[in-house]
C-alpha cells in the first residue's frame, strides 16, 4: 500500500466510478486532510484513456481545508484497468506524487491523494482542475511552436539533471524504462504489426518502413539499450497530448503514470517529434536538442557532447514510430492517433533511424 496515513479508511480502492463517492472521497482525502468531510460528489465529466479522468464538484461539510470545490479523479475504471495495471502505471504514478514529486522541483499538478494496492491492483490520484488556472492543453492536432518546445525541454531538462545517479533500480523505486513488466504489450505489439501495417493508420507513414522484422529487431535493439545506459528519471510518456502550457508560458506535464529510469533522449526524442509540425522539427529540431544539452548541464546533469548526442537522439524515433502504430484508439482519439504517428514516420526517414540502430 502507497501513500496511505490510515490504509484501513479508503481501502479496498474501488474499480469503476461509480465507487467514487462522497463516503469514499472522505476517507481518501483525509490520508492528508484528517477531519475533512465531503458531503456530495456529483460527477461532470469523463475522460477514458490508459486511466479514466474524473471530475468531481465537491461540496464539504465545515473546515474545507483549503481543499477545491472541483478535482479529477483518475485511476484505473475501465474495461482494460487489470491489463493497464499489471503493467505498473497506476501505481507509478502514485509513487511520482507521494514521493518523487516532494522532492524536486519539477512542474506538474498539484495533488490531494494518492493511493495504490496490489490486489486487486489499482492507483487513483486527485488533481488540481487545471483549467482553473487557465492553462492551455496541446494537442496532436495543434502542433506546438518553437518556443514552446524549447520551454518544454527545459522541464524535461531539470527532472533529468536534478535526479540524475540518484534513483538506483530496488525496493520502492521506479522501475526501469522498458522493463521485464512492460514484456506482455510489446509482444502483443509484434504479433499484430502485420494487422497494424495493414490498416489505414499505417499508410500515413511511407510504405517502405511496414516491415514487421525489421522494426521488431529495431525495437529490440532500442529497450535494450535504454536499459542498460539508464541513469536518471524520465517521463518515460512525454508526447504532446501530455503537456500543457501556462499563462507565463512555463510548460508542464500531465500523466506521469511512466515515471521511470532511463535515459534522457528518451523523452527529448518523443517530446520533440511529437509536439512540432514537420517544417518546425526539420528546421529547429537540433537547435532545440542543442538547447535542452546546455539546460540538462545547468541542472547538474553530464550532458554528452553534440554528435554523440544526435545519434541517440536518432536511435529513440523508434519508440514513438512502434507506439503510435500501435496505440488503441481506446487510449487516445484516432485523428490524435494518426498524426502523432505520421510525424514519427517522417522522423523515422530523416533520421534515417533503421541504419542508426543497425538493422
Amino acid at each position: 500500500m502507497t501513500g496511505l496515513a490510515d490504509p484501513a479508511d479508503a481501502c479496498p480502492l474501488p474499480l469503476t466510478a461509480d465507487g467514487v463517492t462522497a463516503a469514499w472521497l472522505s476517507a481518501a482525502l483525509r490520508t492528508r486532510y484528517p477531519g475533512v468531510t465531503v458531503t456530495a460528489a456529483d460527477r461532470l465529466e469523463v475522460i477514458e484513456g490508459t486511466a479514466t479522468k474524473v471530475l468531481v464538484a465537491l461540496r464539504y461539510d465545515g473546515d474545507a481545508h483549503g481543499l477545491p470545490d472541483r478535482v479529477w479523479i483518475k485511476g484505473g475504471f475501465g474495461d482494460h484497468r487489470e491489463f493497464t495495471a499489471n503493467l505498473g502505471v497506476y501505481y507509478a504514478e502514485v509513487l511520482f506524487f507521494t514521493d518523487i514529486a516532494t522532492r524536486y522541483g519539477l512542474h506538474h499538478p498539484r495533488s490531494y491523494f494518492a493511493l495504490a494496492q496490489d490486489e486487486p491492483a489499482q492507483g487513483i490520484v486527485a488533481l488540481e482542475d487545471l483549467r482553473a488556472r487557465d492553462v492551455t492543453f496541446a494537442r496532436a492536432t495543434r502542433p506546438m511552436t518553437p518556443e514552446q518546445v524549447a520551454a518544454g525541454l527545459d522541464t524535461l531538462a531539470r527532472l533529468h539533471g536534478e535526479t540524475w545517479g540518484r534513483h538506483a533500480p530496488g525496493p520502492g523505486a521506479p522501475p526501469l524504462l522498458m522493463a521485464r513488466s512492460s514484456n506482455a504489450i510489446w509482444d502483443a505489439w509484434f504479433a499484430e504489426l502485420p494487422q497494424m501495417f495493414a490498416a489505414p493508420r499505417a499508410f500515413a507513414a511511407p510504405v517502405a518502413l511496414h516491415d514487421p522484422v525489421r522494426l521488431r529487431a529495431a525495437v529490440r535493439t532500442y529497450r535494450a539499450a535504454v536499459q542498460r545506459e539508464a541513469k536518471c528519471l524520465v517521463h518515460g510518456d512525454p508526447h504532446i497530448g501530455n503537456a500543457y502550457i501556462e499563462r507565463d508560458a512555463t510548460v508542464g506535464f500531465l500523466d506521469w503514470q511512466t515515471i521511470a529510469i532511463g535515459k534522457w533522449y528518451h523523452d527529448v526524442n518523443y517530446f520533440i517529434v511529437s509536439a512540432l509540425d514537420l517544417p518546425d522539427r526539420r528546421a529547429h529540431e537540433r537547435d532545440l536538442l542543442g538547447g535542452y544539452l546546455k539546460a540538462l548541464a545547468s541542472y547538474g546533469g553530464p550532458a554528452p557532447g553534440s554528435g554523440e548526442a544526435w545519434e541517440s537522439y536518432r536511435r529513440a524515433t523508434v519508440y514513438g514510430f512502434i507506439c503510435w502504430l500501435c496505440n488503441p484508439d481506446i487510449w487516445q482519439p484516432p485523428d490524435v492517433n494518426t498524426a502523432t504517428y505520421a510525424r514519427f514516420g517522417l522522423a523515422m526517414l530523416d533520421h534515417d533511424t533503421y541504419a542508426a540502430l543497425g538493422v
